[in-house]
């Protein structure tokens, strides 16, 4: 099935996602929210809208309070203007920090292997489109703002972070403006992940003197990053 095309693809989504509204309808968005696609790539506006659009309708049926996200196209790089008249329907969108991707995924086996990516530096990262800086990134994000100010609709950054690979230094300066960005646009965010290749828990970074902390390997200069943000 293709979810973007076939009409008894929707039906199965619309059905697991309405299974899922009746069974946490007493249970508050503060505890359980809904996101319904994660990082939607090869589609188009419409066709997404489409779906969207029918999926939303559907769950508000049963449950007409639970906070939906909708992540933006092209791997939630892309926010969705079209979309935004859901706001009012307790819709918001979730945008990505994984830009530029020369940085973020820096000697990642699942992606750098494919396009051979370049010495990770910050600021002038690399990435398929070009090459990136802070004023970029300030760019990029606020073109997400645009769309929390036009339609009221909250924006959240879903997921964000560099892989252990990239150079710590070089990491802790690109997050730094990411998250300043963030923060100055009222944009929260979640990092990807705590524990792990991306986080402040045994990334197995090689360039960094990590710190104990109950049996794991904790970054401190992340976690202070983090804490200031």
């Amino acid at each position: 099935f293709n979810l973007w095309r076939d009409a008894e693809a929707l039906e199965a989504f619309i059905l697991h996602w309405t299974t899922l509204a009746r069974r946490y309808r007493e249970c508050g968005s503060d505890k359980v929210s809904f996101n319904l696609v994660n990082e939607p790539a090869d589609v188009g506006p419409g066709a997404h809208a489409k779906v969207m659009r029918a999926t939303v309708k559907a769950i508000r049926a049963v449950d007409p309070e639970r906070l939906i996200m909708l992540d933006g196209l092209h791997y939630g790089n892309v926010p969705m203007s079209d979309l935004g008249d859901l706001a009012k329907d307790h819709v918001a969108q979730s945008c990505r920090a994984y830009i530029p991707g020369g940085i973020t995924h820096f000697r990642a086996e699942w992606v750098d292997r494919k396009r051979n990516f370049p010495e990770a530096v910050w600021p002038g990262g690399y990435a398929e489109d070009g090459v990136w800086d802070r004023e970029r990134l300030e760019r990029h994000y606020a073109a997400w703002a645009a769309v929390a100010d036009t339609f009221g609709m909250g924006v959240h950054c879903g997921e964000g972070g560099c892989y252990s690979k990239t150079p710590h230094d070089v990491a802790l300066r690109w997050m730094e403006d990411v998250l300043d960005i963030l923060k100055s646009l009222n944009i929260g965010y979640a990092l990807w992940n705590f524990r792990g290749g991306f986080g402040i828990l045994d990334s197995d970074r090689a360039d960094v003197k990590y710190e104990d902390y109950k049996g794991y390997r904790l970054d401190r200069k992340m976690l202070e990053l983090l804490k200031r943000y």
